[in-house]
């Protein structure tokens, strides 16, 4: 399985407009993490998106912090290419991971 990792990095006006659109013409296919909030309720979320809707392949990520991309089990787990147990014997693999703005 291959995951593609797209970070975007904000440095001018006009990478916020190209960003933007792109987020806004794909955002049918994201599943936002939460990362403000506690794993049981970022999986809970996740869970009830896939079930919701399977056509979801992208986790996307805003503004996490340094201490998120390090020890987010969610976020980890995607980027090494292990999926998510959604359901009994039901594992959704995002083809894409996008992080907009880390925040180092």
């Amino acid at each position: 399985m291959i995951v593609t990792i797209k970070i975007f990095y904000e440095k001018s006006t006009a990478d916020m407009h190209e960003y933007n659109t792109l987020w806004e013409e794909n955002r049918d296919r994201f599943i936002y993490l939460q990362s403000n909030l506690s794993v049981k309720y970022q999986q809970d979320i996740i869970k009830h998106n896939i079930k919701e809707n399977n056509n979801k392949d992208i986790l996307a990520v805003r503004f996490p912090s340094n201490i998120v991309m390090k020890k987010n089990k969610i976020i980890n787990d995607a980027m090494v290419c292990k999926g998510f147990i959604y359901d009994t014997n039901k594992i959704w693999y995002p083809k894409e991971v996008w992080i907009y703005n880390p925040v180092y």
